[in-house]
Parts: structure tokens; sequence; C-alpha cells
């Protein structure tokens, strides 16, 4: 079958370098768990893992069950976390695949020991407490219960003990100062109670870039492996923290190529809808690919892409399949030319984070939207 003129090139190298500055930048005392989770945001979960685990990241993240199987399945050892827990109907294949989860009852608790009791096995588990997300976890309140009925199971390990920040990418630290001091609280009860906890975490890539005391002895980075962050606010902040010992460097690039140009004449409307009209006589190239892609339909008339290293504007509805760009500034652009939707071409860039940002949403969807019929090309 021959390669799709539409594609998204992983670039693995990169992906390394970027665990590579983290690891650096926080020393050898403190671990990381590189998430991997929705297909490494759209980046092939099997591959980066493997890249993960070659740089020496000391736990894989992943976000259901089956993520942690399909790991397992492609030959990786490493301790995985499914870090969204699972459901008591999940904890047979939990157990059988090796994997650890995040616990935050004790109905959970439960289901875990009788099923790990009936294996001759023991499940490493994760205690996670809310301290201000209001999402998943237990509360201060119930915690120390929690812990005290892990640490009492045969068949229960507590292999960490964790939280999640709401709001650390936030220029207001007042949210994220709180809730480090509530998980300050809940070490303290967890120190009291005698119960060894090998790892303790809450550092998201925003938190791990802005908050040292955030670190404890494992990272959760994620975005930041790839290249992104969630806004150009953080970036002096990513910048501060690799400091001397690297950089980050986005990972994927989407492209495609020019399959036709039109020379059209002044009012001629443009794609579903007539959105657009040429002003002039203009040359509009069709691009094949769209929303069926994961190009997401309000970019329409807002996003540009790379031509011949030039900045060049979208035109019209975005379809399921096809867009429209105008090139008429770009007299040289001719079909099959190579056009860049992320990436970069030339000394011209276009970043995931501007292309969020005009879609009114964040890095994070905009790169797991990336659609599974758009093929993946690894530079490794």
């Amino acid at each position: 079958m021959p390669q799709r003129a539409t594609y998204a090139e992983i670039n693995l190298n990169a992906f390394r370098g970027n665990l590579r500055t983290v690891k650096t930048a926080l020393g050898p005392e403190v671990g990381v768990l590189a998430v991997v989770k929705a297909d490494a945001y759209g980046h092939g979960a099997v591959p980066c893992a493997q890249a993960a685990v070659e740089v020496g990241a000391d736990w894989l993240g992943v976000g259901i069950v089956q993520e942690g199987i399909e790991l397992r399945e492609s030959g990786l050892s490493a301790p995985i976390l499914v870090l969204g827990s699972v459901f008591p109907n999940e904890v047979e294949a939990l157990i059988q695949h090796d994997l650890s989860t995040v616990l935050t009852t004790h109905a959970l608790a439960d289901a875990l020991e009788k099923a790990a009791a009936q294996a001759g096995k023991t499940v490493g588990v994760h205690v996670k407490v809310d301290t201000g997300m209001g999402r998943l976890g237990a509360t201060m309140e119930d915690f120390p219960s929690l812990l005290e009925r892990v640490g009492k199971s045969k068949n229960l390990v507590v292999q960490g003990v964790s939280t999640h920040f709401s709001c650390a990418d936030e220029e207001d630290p007042e949210y994220t100062r709180l809730q480090i001091s509530r998980f300050r609280e809940v070490l303290e009860r967890a120190e009291k109670s005698g119960l060894d906890v090998p790892y303790i975490h809450s550092a998201n890539s925003a938190a791990m870039i802005k908050y040292p005391e955030t670190w404890h002895n494992l990272t959760r980075p994620g975005l930041i492996l790839y290249g992104a962050l969630l806004s150009e606010a953080l970036i002096p902040f990513a910048e501060s923290f690799a400091k001397g010992v690297g950089g980050f460097q986005p990972v994927m690039q989407w492209k495609s190529r020019i399959i036709q140009v039109n020379t059209l004449p002044p009012g001629a409307g443009l794609s579903y809808g007539k959105t657009q009209s040429t002003r002039r006589e203009s040359r509009i190239a069709t691009l094949p690919l769209g929303y069926a892609d994961g190009l997401a339909r309000n970019l329409s008339n807002k996003m540009h892409v790379l031509v011949r290293g030039r900045r060049t504007p979208q035109v019209g509805n975005i379809c399921m399949d096809m867009i429209l760009i105008d090139v008429t500034e770009v007299p040289e652009a001719r079909e099959g030319d190579e056009v860049v939707i992320i990436g970069t071409q030339g000394e011209e860039s276009i970043r995931v984070e501007e292309v969020a940002a005009q879609s009114g949403t964040l890095p994070y969807e905009t790169l797991c939207a990336v659609g599974k019929r758009v093929p993946r090309v690894y530079l490794s």
C-alpha cells in the first residue's frame, strides 16, 4: 500500500532528548514516570514507551487498563501505572498483566485484594488523595484509613502516594500552593503511620518546571516530553528548568502535499457555505486532509500552513477530507509540494500551541485528535 500524502512525522530522537533533559534537570535522586497515555498523546504509545525505557524512565503511565495491556503485549516489562484507576471488572486483567493502579476507595481495595488472593499474587497500588482537583482521589479525611487498610493487606503493596494539581500552569500560584500544603499534611500522616511508601509523586509537566518542591522522588512529565507546553506563558519556566542541561524539541510534525492548484477569478466561492470568496485573482491549492483526520473544523479561516517556507492562510470551511489554502503569494507553489500543518519548514515554524489557541482548545486535544488514518512515520 502506498504511503499516504498526509502523515505525522514522529521524531523519537527528539522525544529521547526531551526525556534526557528532564532526567538531567531533576538529578539522580528524582525518578521519572513517563506519561504515554492516549497513545502517547497521539504520537504512538509503544514506540514512545520503548524510547522512554531506553533513556531510563522508571515508570510508564497509562490512562486505562487496555493501554497497559498493549504495552505488555509489545514486550515492555517496565513498571506501568494506570493513572485513571480501574473498575472491579478490570481487576483480573490488571493483575494478569502485572499492572499497578491508582487506588482511591475502600471498595476497590477490597476487589483488588480478593482477586489477588485468588490468583496467589500481589498487586501494586498508588494511594491517591484529592487535594483540590475534585476529580479522582480519596478525601483527605478518608486517606489515613485507606492507607491503613492497604498497609494491613497481604496482597496489596503500597508502591506510592500521589495527588494531582489542577492549576499548576496558571499564573496565580495561590491555589497550587494550597494543594502543595494539603499534600504535605497527607505525607505527614503517612509518615506517622510507619508504612514504607517507596514513591511520592505529584508533579505533572507544569508543576515540575514551576514548583521544585513538588518533585519528591518521582515526577510525572507528560506533554513536555513531546516538546509542547500548555501555554506560551510556561516557556520561560521550561527554559529556566532546562538551563544548562538541554532543551525541549517538538516531537510531532504534521505534513501533507498539494494535490491540486486552481487559478480562480475575483469573487469565486471557497468550500462549503462560501464563508470566504476570492478578493482578487487567486491561486487556491487543495490539501488532502480534513476534520476526519483530526483537523478541527473551527480552525476554518483562522489557521496558517507552511508552503515553501512561508506562512500561507487556510481559506474556506475545512471539509471532512480536504482543505483549501491561498498560495497566491507563493507563486512557485506546485502540485506535490510538501505542506506543514504543525512543524518547521525552512526558517518558519508553526507550533501546536498556536494551532490549539486558534481552535480555542489545548495542545493536548490538538495532538490527541490527529486521527488513526494519519500514518505515523517514525524517525529514530
